[in-house]
């Protein structure tokens, strides 16, 4: 919608004409102001729409979604401005909620171009939802920013969308979301409805990377939800990608084939919740922590009496062996791994040595870059001894962070005495009665990690207020050599390096403004020449130059609309005026609008308002040139004269 009055993150130009002649006319151009983008309504049909990543989101991206339509499910994706491609959906669940059934979908869309904006909707037939907004990966290395929440689990419908809202503020170009389990406390479709009404826009239109933590199990022990929920790579575990621990399964000893039962099941437990995602110089993996034997015992299990695999530790060495496997043929700079019980618990009572013994190791031998964990509803961040240097504020190794983005709370174990200090760990940073989220930002040599306070319970010891920065420290990379700093170290600098040091101070909110470029705003049609059943006239806009600063790159449209042409008592519809935009200097992601045509061919041509150019969200901020070659076609019963028009250009951001 549009206002008479200027909002804030808009400037007001001058007012200036742009002048059309038929017979001669003037055309002024008045205030552009900024309101609400308009878009299609969602159809009621469609819930639970998100995004979730392929093993290689620069070429792919695939979809999931809950809808009330049996009968089939279509994806269509189109670059923006460009034509849809339609992606066959298939039908992956069922659930029923309320009483309402549901079926759940899931497509993967191929074929994509790298860093490239598009849109998609998904639905059938006449019911469609709203066109959304993504965008493909880079190939290779490209700075971006994701999100890292701990568990979500309680306070669904009050702390989680607070904390997703506050987190999106903060990060508003975020590309995605790594989740470290224990999304909901207990597996119905009521909490996960909770679960996504939070996560609200982000989840539709950024990568989702979760984990399953032991609540997800809690009343689905199949993990039903999560599979119909989720659609993850499917390149876990297998015994292609164990290495020497495949052979345990090979002989004829009764340990050999129950160890060959166990891995066969696994391959099904483990898709879609170990899996690996290559993003921008960043090889994302996700392990599945829990060690249930409810379902890691499959249906049928041969006897065993001797040298009996026990599946919990059979099952984390199982991970074990592949991550050591994706670490080693890792192309990407980086590496993140998430997983919800933690290798180093914070809470009082709480420790996973399995876990420990197990995957430590791998972290350690790769050197893997950040090693983020949930399920201790507290806070902690820390190193492994051996990566201690001489250099105070400063270490060498993984990162090994617990994060709690729920409103449930537990009590810290003794900062002297914990699963810490007793294996050679230490805590740099820890917090008890706070709920976080961590904004990760990954820039060519260097990751950056910033922890904010979201919510924060009345008793907790810790100083930091809501809003506040909780935590924050830099990995570097240069050289083959990496350092991780506190805040305000810098990181060693070698022998051939001299290191120039400036501060970008926050940047404002920035702004949307339009101006007219060119003259003095007239566009002159000259006089309209008889071409058989009509007058005809043409000319070309000038140029609207459209500037957009503003921090989270929003979409906006400018939309225009012509009134009534008028001479000395005489007038004729302004919809006998059509146009054709197009963009001529565009450093701003703009989309030309639809080509309208004259109301003498059809329609009623721009005497209604129409789209002179728009910009997806997540455009390159810059200006972009806005242009159209106008049309005019008159019947010949309009009486001679020269006319004057105004049209009024109308920005939505």
């Amino acid at each position: 919608m549009s206002s008479q009055q200027p909002r804030r993150g808009a400037r007001r130009r001058p007012r200036t004409a742009l002048a059309a002649a038929v017979l001669g006319s003037v055309v002024a151009g008045v205030l552009a102001l900024p309101g609400t983008a308009s878009a299609d309504a969602d159809t009621p049909d469609v819930s639970r729409l998100i995004l979730t990543p392929t093993a290689t989101p620069a070429d792919s991206q695939s979809f999931t979604w809950r809808s009330t339509t049996a009968g089939g499910g279509t994806v269509q994706v189109r670059p923006v401005g460009g034509a849809p491609v339609d992606v066959a959906a298939t039908a992956v669940d069922t659930s029923n909620l309320a009483g309402v059934d549901y079926v759940h979908y899931s497509a993967t869309a191929t074929g994509l171009t790298a860093d490239t904006a598009y849109e998609y909707r998904v639905g059938g037939g006449e019911r469609w939802s709203r066109w959304r907004p993504f965008r493909s990966a880079a190939k290779g290395a490209k700075p971006f920013e994701f999100l890292y929440y701990g568990d979500a689990q309680i306070g669904l419908d009050s702390t989680w969308p607070a904390v997703v809202a506050a987190a999106n503020a903060k990060a508003p170009r975020s590309a995605g979301s790594v989740h470290a389990g224990d999304l909901i406390d207990s597996s119905n479709q009521v909490q996960w409805t909770s679960w996504f009404n939070g996560m609200g826009e982000s989840a539709a239109t950024t990568q989702v990377l979760a984990a399953p933590g032991n609540h997800e199990y809690t009343g689905d022990g199949a993990l039903r939800n999560w599979k119909m929920n989720f659609e993850y790579p499917a390149n876990h575990p297998g015994p292609a990608t164990i290495g020497a621990l495949a052979e345990r399964a090979k002989g004829d000893t009764d340990a050999a084939r129950q160890t060959a039962a166990y891995f066969a099941h696994w391959e099904n437990v483990a898709k879609e919740t170990v899996y690996y995602s290559d993003f921008q110089d960043v090889r994302f993996i996700t392990l599945n922590a829990t060690q249930n034997t409810g379902y890691l015992r499959p249906p049928t299990l041969p006897s065993c009496a001797v040298d009996c695999p026990s599946p919990g530790p059979l099952w984390v060495e199982f991970q074990a062996a592949w991550l050591d496997h994706v670490l080693t043929a890792n192309p990407n700079k980086w590496s993140v791994v998430t997983f919800h019980q933690p290798v180093y618990s914070t809470s009082t009572g709480r420790d996973e040595p399995v876990l420990r013994a197990n995957w430590v190791p791998v972290f350690q031998k790769h050197n893997v870059d950040l090693v983020l964990m949930g399920h201790d509803h507290t806070y902690a961040r820390g190193y492994n001894n051996t990566n201690a240097t001489d250099a105070p504020g400063t270490t060498n190794g993984p990162v090994y962070a617990v994060s709690n983005s729920g409103a449930k709370h537990y009590t810290l174990a003794p900062a002297g005495d914990n699963v810490w200090t007793r294996n050679g760990a230490t805590q740099v940073k820890r917090g008890q009665g706070v709920t976080t989220y961590q904004v990760v930002s990954v820039n060519g040599d260097t990751v950056t990690y910033r922890s904010y306070v979201a919510e924060k319970k009345a008793d907790s010891p810790e100083p930091e207020q809501v809003g506040d920065l909780f935590d924050s420290f830099t990995i570097t990379k240069r050289g083959g050599v990496k350092h991780v700093t506190e805040a305000g170290v810098e990181p060693p600098s070698a022998d051939d390096e001299q290191r120039i040091k400036v501060t970008v101070p926050e940047r404002a909110p920035g702004e949307l403004v339009w101006s007219i470029d060119g003259g003095n705003g007239v566009v002159d049609l000259g006089t309209a020449k008889r071409s058989g059943d009509h007058y005809a006239a043409t000319g070309s806009l000038n140029p609207v130059r459209v500037t957009d600063t503003r921090v989270d790159a929003p979409r906006w449209s400018l939309s225009g609309r012509v009134g009534d042409f008028t001479s000395a008592g005489k007038t004729f519809s302004g919809k006998y005026l059509g146009w054709s935009p197009f963009v001529g200097e565009n450093g701003g992601d703009a989309v030309a609008g639809a080509a309208v045509a004259s109301g003498f061919l059809s329609g009623n041509g721009l005497a209604e308002s129409a789209t002179l150019g728009s910009a997806p969200v997540g455009h390159a901020e810059g200006s972009s040139v806005l242009r159209a070659d106008l049309d005019l076609r008159l019947p010949v019963t309009v009486a001679d004269g020269t006319y004057h028009g105004t049209l009024t250009l109308t920005a939505l951001g």
